[in-house]
């Protein structure tokens, strides 16, 4: 039987983050953890729809499985992050409106140092929603919860599974840079660089050139 297998996958991994609440995020960094949330609890009030089949819908144990992805559903934590630090509109979206801070993950350190039932998923952006089949497979909440309208595509998102609070990675070396948004105030930059200096953690402010942003 053939296979589906993945043979390519980003060096870093990046977490648009608003600094409203400064002193949490760096936090964050200094402690090494990634805060999971509920997806109820994520901007796109599609997450977590899914259409069941014929199939399954003239299954026995039709209600069993609806209220088992339900109850797994509610039980995930998930961050997000994306392949790019250099989308205008997720540091519109995501960074309040450019005055937040961007977070550059090593991947590969990341999967070394976070617990193993962490799971990283690419999602799938499609016109339609997904389908649950079959009554059987395992992990049926966390496929539902990899798939997203075609219109987010722009956010080229990876999501972590993990239980929801914060979860922990062992090297604070998994963080290689952090951008800094070129609307934020100057006292938060102050703050954001002095931490990060003596956590060993390098910056790059962002400007404005012909139109397009850079980081220098």
């Amino acid at each position: 039987m053939a296979e589906i297998k993945s043979f390519v996958r980003p060096q870093k991994l990046f977490r648009y983050r608003s600094i409203k609440n400064l002193q949490r995020e760096l936090d964050a960094i200094e402690q090494g953890y990634l805060h999971c949330s509920s997806y109820i609890k994520l901007n796109d009030p599609m997450e977590g729809l899914y259409t069941s089949s014929n199939v399954l819908r003239e299954s026995e144990d039709y209600r069993i499985v609806r209220q088992a992805i339900h109850d797994d559903k509610v039980n995930i934590g998930i961050c997000s992050l994306s392949e790019v630090h250099d989308h205008e509109l997720m540091w519109a979206h995501y960074a309040d409106q450019f005055s937040g801070i961007c977070i550059e993950y090593n991947l590969s350190r990341l999967l070394s140092n976070l617990p193993e039932d962490v799971d990283f998923v690419r999602m799938f952006y499609d016109e339609r929603g997904p389908t649950v089949y079959r009554s059987k497979k395992s992990e049926l909440a966390k496929m539902v919860l990899s798939y997203k309208n075609y219109r987010w595509l722009y956010e080229r998102e990876w999501r972590m599974f993990a239980g929801r609070g914060n979860v922990h990675y062992s090297r604070r070396s998994c963080i290689t840079r952090v951008y800094l948004g070129n609307r934020m105030k100057a006292a938060d930059k102050r703050q954001v660089q002095t931490s990060l200096k003596k956590l060993g953690i390098p910056t790059s402010v962002m400007s404005i050139k012909r139109y397009s942003i850079h980081f220098g």
